[in-house]
């Protein structure tokens, strides 16, 4: 089962969509109306939905968790603890890096948290995933490739890069990894078992 997960931010999912046919579409609050706009079904709506008409919320969507305002979870956190107990093969977010800086900052602290999941984040300009073992990245749409170091002693090997590394320590708040480019079809990322955030980039 592949799980996308669409947030209420600024939309791209309308554009970056592309149906599996064992999907299963979760609206965080606002972001039900993403997944509407496309003429889909919303299988599980979560948040607190003080953005949204909760008769209209009902209505579109098979199954309803409606929270309090306040609590101590985002609504995107909610969802992907919902995503996660359903033994997904990938997780996708959509549309929660736009629009609030604290929302998208939040939205990363949610996909490290849960890191040991495999959970990709995407926009319309960015891929955003953790990797700690071996990951091939195909020359795609995104120009640049960054990696940050998210604990430490993490050593990581780049090929096919235009800026190759072997075996090269990557502290927690180094940005010697920033803005790389993919030389040829792919390169090849291996970390030594170590968290590291990836950040492809348009």
């Amino acid at each position: 089962m592949i799980i996308k997960i669409v947030c209420a931010g600024v939309s791209g999912f309308k554009n970056l969509y592309r149906p599996d046919p064992d999907e299963f579409l979760i609206g965080v609050d606002g972001g039900i109306y993403h997944i509407i706009e496309q003429g889909l079904n919303v299988d599980l709506a979560v948040g607190d939905f003080d953005s949204c008409d909760i008769a209209e919320v009902v209505w579109h969507c098979a199954k309803v968790k409606r929270y309090p305002a306040d609590k101590d979870e985002s609504d995107l956190e909610l969802a992907v603890r919902d995503a996660v107990a359903m033994d997904a093969e990938r997780i996708e977010i959509y549309d929660a890096t736009g629009g609030r800086i604290d929302h998208f900052l939040a939205a990363l602290n949610v996909i490290m948290a849960y890191s040991d999941y495999p959970i990709v984040m995407f926009d319309e300009r960015n891929r955003v995933y953790v990797i700690k073992g071996e990951a091939v990245i195909k020359k795609e749409q995104y120009k640049y490739c960054s990696f940050f170091a998210l604990e430490d002693g993490a050593e990581i090997t780049l090929e096919g890069f235009k800026y190759p590394l072997t075996s090269h320590p990557l502290r927690p708040f180094d940005n010697l990894c920033l803005s790389n480019e993919i030389a040829g079809e792919a390169g090849v990322v291996r970390v030594n078992g170590k968290k590291v955030l990836v950040i492809e980039t348009s």
